[in-house]
Parts: C-alpha cells; sequence; structure tokens
C-alpha cells in the first residue's frame, strides 16, 4: 500500500541519517515484517550483544595481538563511539573505521528464518558440523538480500546517475569461523567511484558476526575519509580478519 511504502522510505532515511527513534516508530507502525527483515539483514539498528560480550571491547577480545603491516596500526576505537569500531590509522594519521556487529541469532528473525529454508529445523543445534552447508547456503542468501536492499536504496536516491555494481561473495576465514566476504561500489557515470562498501559475516551456531567498512561520505560509522585510503587497507583488512580470535570465547573467571 501507499502507506507501507511511505513508512519503508521514512525508515530508510532514518537509518542513513542515524535517527533512530523515527526508524522505530516507523517499525513499530508498520504491518509488514518482511521489509523489517531485510532492513536487519541489511543495516542492523542495534546489535544484540551476548551476554559474553556486555561489559568488554569486543574488538579488543577479537583483535588479540593481529595488526596489519607497517605504516598501518589498528587499535580499538573509544568506547564512547556508537559502535563498536576499530580505528585505523596510517602512520600517525586516523583515516578510517572498521564496524563489528556482535547479534545472537535470537535477534536475527531474518537468519533464523534462512536457516530454516535451507533445510535446518528449528531447534536443531546451528553449530553441528552436519550443517556447515545449510549455514553456508543461509549467509549467501542473507548477503543477496543486503545487496537487494542497498540497491533498491541507491536507486530511490540516485536514480541512473549511478551504477550499483556488487561483488560475488566469496568463502573466507573469519578467525576460525567459515564466512563471507561481500561488497558493493556506486559507481557515478564519467566520475568513477562515488561510494564503495565491505563487509565480512560468519555465523557460530548462536552469534552472527559482520564486519563492515566503507568509502561512502554518507556513513556516520565504519569509513574511511579517502577512496585512496580506503582501497590501500582493504587487502590489509582481508588478512586481519582472518586472524581476529573469533569465535569470541567467554571470558574466564
Amino acid at each position: 500500500s501507499f502507506a507501507s511504502l511511505v513508512m519503508t522510505r521514512l525508515l530508510v532515511r532514518s537509518l542513513r541519517f542515524g535517527c533512530l527513534a523515527i526508524a522505530l516508530a516507523a517499525v513499530s507502525l508498520s504491518s509488514k515484517p518482511v521489509f523489517g527483515d531485510r532492513l536487519l539483514a541489511a543495516d542492523p539498528i542495534k546489535p544484540m550483544l551476548p551476554a559474553n560480550l556486555r561489559e568488554v571491547s569486543v574488538w579488543t577480545r577479537a583483535l588479540g595481538k593481529a595488526q596489519p603491516p607497517s605504516p598501518w596500526r589498528v587499535a580499538p576505537c573509544d568506547r564512547s563511539s556508537k559502535a563498536p569500531m576499530l580505528c585505523v590509522y596510517d602512520r600517525k594519521a586516523l583515516v578510517g573505521t572498521v564496524e563489528l556487529g556482535t547479534y545472537l541469532i535470537s535477534s536475527r528473525p531474518d537468519l533464523r528464518q534462512k536457516l530454516t529454508a535451507a533445510g535446518i529445523p528449528a531447534k536443531a543445534n546451528y553449530a553441528a558440523p552436519k550443517y556447515r552447508k545449510q549455514v553456508a547456503i543461509a549467509l549467501r542468501d542473507w548477503v543477496n538480500d543486503y545487496y537487494a536492499f542497498f540497491k533498491d536504496d541507491r536507486k530511490t536516491e540516485y536514480g541512473d546517475s549511478i551504477t550499483f555494481a556488487s561483488q560475488p561473495p566469496v568463502q573466507v576465514s573469519l578467525g576460525k569461523l567459515t564466512g563471507l566476504r561481500y561488497g558493493f561500489s556506486g559507481i557515478k557515470q564519467d566520475k568513477g567511484i562515488h561510494e564503495q562498501r565491505v563487509g565480512y559475516v560468519a555465523f557460530d551456531g548462536a552469534t552472527l558476526y559482520i564486519i563492515t567498512t566503507a568509502f561512502d561520505a554518507a556513513s556516520e560509522t565504519g569509513k574511511f575519509k579517502t577512496l585512496e585510503a580506503f582501497q590501500r587497507f582493504e587487502p590489509h583488512l582481508a588478512k586481519l580478519v582472518a586472524r581476529l580470535q573469533l569465535p569470541i570465547a567467554k571470558p574466564s573467571r
């Protein structure tokens, strides 16, 4: 309906500019749960932290001693930031941030639906080795939803002035987990890349891990100041992700 369409667009815009209250109001008014699932798959509003992560720096736990080669350096950002951020430095200059979201499966109806559709019984142990293939299928479906969401959003915002070009998801390691690398570019006619994003996603059976960064002036978190810095660091990010301490273990007592 027209009303649902209006609320959908309101939700997209409010998320893009960080207006959480408006976004939540739009969700509560909508009678269509489908978009909510797509929205969660594409750009979650607020991470639902597992109990063992609520009082710790997520990036401190995940990073361990991993570092990119000189002159790059990474360190968890100040915990006052809006989301768990990893600060990226080129020599001493802060050039970008990388966001790490951790989400309990109970907070992700979108992923639960995809796991069920892939053939895993609703109350099964998602971490069981026999379900690895089904988990991989569900994650690829999740990435496809992510692409569909952003392609539609960018088409609405930019029309035909920017071409949406997605990358086929690639199986990669996120620490000890097997997940996917994905990303897309927004290419402006005759002016090159307007926006570029890269993400990594993995699931340990209880928690969904989403690592994202971008070159995008409209993003509030998880972004680089320049396209040049983003593209120079991205190969190092791929190697860094493979060395993370994932899954994040419960703290020792």
